[in-house]
């Protein structure tokens, strides 16, 4: 079997990388999985052009076809890490939320969880790849209809997320030598390990990350991926303590959850104890959203990226063009993932507490604008005039107070007596967006 390679002898100037493909297809009984010193020197070899494309197509392949170990997916991640340059770095996000995956159909409703979250005071940075998977309904081809940025630059990254709390980034333009590494998966055909671990690059050090897989057994991988990085941080005296992470089965693999099963999320947090990391695994389950739910599956791949801004908007969304079921479908997702990062930001807060808090932030998501859109009668109680808006700005926290009673309000004067309306679930369903409800509205305001 080929020798393993320490970290000294990867730094060393006369070191041939090709010992490292060696030792990845030196035959079935002389081949061994790369370790982390190893991983970690690949990616960086490649991108500094000390490994060719040949080279690096081989290694990632031999990998692939053996299985990737957690330590090679870690290594890389790590390696990839490096890259990033220290202008990303020093952004410090408070939320590090990847979006790799696509969905095969529907809209990306993670991006209006996101801008809900953003809209309650802390910043996000979406980075993905919308080439590695062309077949596939990225995130980046729908950020312009939510008006969020698309940001090139660490300083254009910079002033956007102060100024509107949300971005994202094409993970290329923080690390290139992706954009080489998906040439080689594209001219392959086949996919690598790269796919995961820049998934786990965190890139902007944010202290909470979403990861998520759709096929059985990532999960542990991710939390054995995690566990190996922060082990190999905390011996850096320099570097920042490690994100709390949450992951789970993300809808078609996407970071949002599936609001038609029950989740399992595991919540991982760091701490320190002197030069070693620690580690609080919880497990929680998401329940079901949208219990006994069939259908609104039909079509979806054709919906528009403009019904985004109209749902963001509370606009009036014609049935045809939006069923009721793919509506009840969106909302559910919506407020689960809101929930789901609020569980993972706010340590021992309960389920069903994190479902109301996501509802109502959702329900409060447009500020001030958002009282005048919902025109119920007794909402007089605000001066919502021009000028009074102009002096009082009133804040996000008032109309979460004001909202819970006026959720009691809207069921008790308005859907009260409607056999027909279901709530899907009390904590979670924003009832100011389905249709009967919106049916109501029109009735006030005229």
């Amino acid at each position: 079997m080929v020798e393993q390679h320490s970290k000294t002898q990867l730094d060393a100037d006369d070191f041939d990388n090709r010992k490292l493909v060696k030792a990845l297809g030196k035959g079935v009984k002389g081949s061994r999985s790369l370790n982390f010193a190893e991983a970690s020197h690949l990616i960086r070899a490649f991108a500094n052009g000390e490994l060719s494309s040949a080279q690096m197509a081989a290694a990632m392949m031999l990998m692939r076809v053996r299985g990737e170990s957690v330590e090679e997916l870690a290594g890389v991640a790590s390696g990839l890490k490096q890259l990033v340059g220290k202008e990303w770095q020093d952004l410090n996000a408070d939320i590090d939320w990847p979006v790799y995956a696509g969905k095969r159909e529907q809209l990306p409703w993670l991006l209006l969880a996101a801008k809900t979250i953003a809209r309650k005071g802390q910043t996000i940075i979406l980075h993905g790849d919308s080439q590695s998977l062309p077949h596939r309904r990225h995130v980046e081809s729908f950020i312009s209809a939510l008006d969020i940025p698309r940001c090139f630059t660490a300083e254009q990254a910079k002033v956007n997320l102060a100024k509107t709390g949300i971005i994202y980034v094409n993970s290329a333009d923080i690390v290139p030598v992706l954009n080489d590494c998906r040439r080689l998966h594209q001219e392959l055909g086949l996919r690598s390990l790269i796919q995961m671990s820049v998934r786990c690059i965190n890139p902007t050090n944010a202290p909470f990350s979403l990861r998520s897989y759709f096929h059985p057994g990532l999960d542990e991988q991710h939390q054995q991926v995690a566990m190996l990085l922060a082990e190999q941080q905390a011996g850096d005296t320099l570097a920042k303590q490690h994100a709390d992470i949450a992951i789970f089965k993300g809808l078609q693999g996407e970071t949002e959850i599936n609001p038609r099963v029950s989740t399992s999320v595991k919540l991982l947090r760091f701490g320190a104890s002197g030069d070693k990391q620690t580690l609080e695994l919880n497990h929680v389950d998401l329940p079901t959203q949208l219990e006994a739910f069939v259908g609104a599956k039909v079509g979806q791949s054709d919906l528009p990226a403009y019904l985004l801004a109209q749902l963001w908007h509370g606009e009036d969304i014609a049935e045809s063009e939006l069923t009721d079921g793919q509506l009840q479908q969106a909302m559910a997702s919506i407020t689960a993932t809101v929930a789901l990062v609020k569980m993972l930001s706010t340590p021992n807060l309960a389920i069903d507490t994190a479902l109301t808090y996501a509802s109502k932030s959702w329900l409060c998501r447009n500020n001030v604008t958002q009282l005048n859109k919902l025109s119920i009668h007794n909402a007089h109680q605000f001066d919502t005039s021009e000028n009074s808006i102009n002096n009082q700005q009133l804040t996000c926290s008032n109309q979460v107070d004001w909202a819970d009673e006026q959720q009691n309000d809207i069921q008790q004067e308005f859907i009260s007596g409607n056999s027909d309306f279901n709530p899907i679930c009390e904590t979670a369903y924003d009832h100011s967006s389905s249709r009967e409800y919106q049916s109501k509205q029109r009735e006030v305001r005229t």
